[in-house]
């Protein structure tokens, strides 16, 4: 019994709109959507759509189904509905706060709030138990995600800083043509390899090998700029001592 051949709705755009929407798109699911139609507009069946794109062939057929009776919106990836909410408006707000204290502020002895101790705060105060799966989902609503934090010293004086801030513009908006002024700084680099993380079987923790029968290979960069023309000024160095940043202001 042959299959019923199937139809692309031309109405809805042309193999170029459909180009030009692959191209302008960054989704890779909505991409191959995207060449599936273009596929069907050039005449192929279901089944030779499906094993160029390494999918099912019911698959495109549903792929087709959509886009002859929405169009291209109809291709758009559909995402799932999250699970209902346990906690009201304004105990979210709460949890909101709650995450921008530190959980010693709320009992816990941790630095840092993990989905862990947020269940658990969450049940000693609403008694609602929630996976700590699940509070990912209560914290992407609440508009919230991990970010890495910038250190602030405790012994930061906002209003020195500032006051130092304008003192150092003014020096150089008033400096003389014969003054030269530039911020300066240095960096080592070390032959040592990163061991900040690595793929690796569960349960086994990665080897990196490394070679320590003689010293390691390092460089001093020193750096500088110009805060007047932007100009910027190297020097790499085999140490960092005082003859060698002599040599670099000179």
């Amino acid at each position: 019994m042959s299959r019923r051949k199937v139809e692309i709705n031309r109405k809805h755009a042309s193999y170029e709109d459909l180009k030009k929407l692959y191209r302008e798109t960054d989704d890779a699911q909505l991409k191959i959507r995207y060449l599936a139609m273009m596929d069907f507009m050039k005449g192929k069946t279901s089944i030779a759509v499906a094993e160029r794109l390494h999918t099912s062939d019911s698959t495109v057929r549903e792929w087709l189904k959509r886009y002859n009776t929405f169009g291209p919106d109809g291709l758009i990836p559909q995402k799932p509905k999250g699970a209902e909410c346990k906690l009201s408006e304004e105990q979210l707000q709460e949890v909101y706060l709650i995450l921008q204290k530190s959980p010693r502020e709320c009992g816990f002895n941790k630095s840092n709030w993990s989905m862990r101790i947020l269940k658990l705060w969450i049940e000693k105060n609403y008694g609602v138990s929630y996976a700590v799966s699940s509070l990912y989902d209560v914290v992407h609503r609440i508009g919230l995600s991990v970010h890495r934090p910038r250190k602030k010293s405790r012994n930061g004086d906002t209003a020195k800083q500032e006051q130092y801030m304008q003192e150092l513009k003014e020096l150089v908006e008033n400096s003389d043509e014969d003054t030269v002024i530039l911020y300066e700084d240095e960096a080592v680099v070390t032959d040592e390899p990163t061991t900040t993380g690595k793929w690796a079987p569960i349960g086994e923790q990665p080897i990196i090998p490394t070679d320590s029968r003689g010293s390691r290979e390092r460089r001093v960069i020193f750096g500088a700029v110009d805060p007047k023309s932007g100009e910027v000024l190297y020097s790499t160095e085999k140490a960092g001592n005082s003859e060698s940043f002599e040599s670099f202001l000179k």
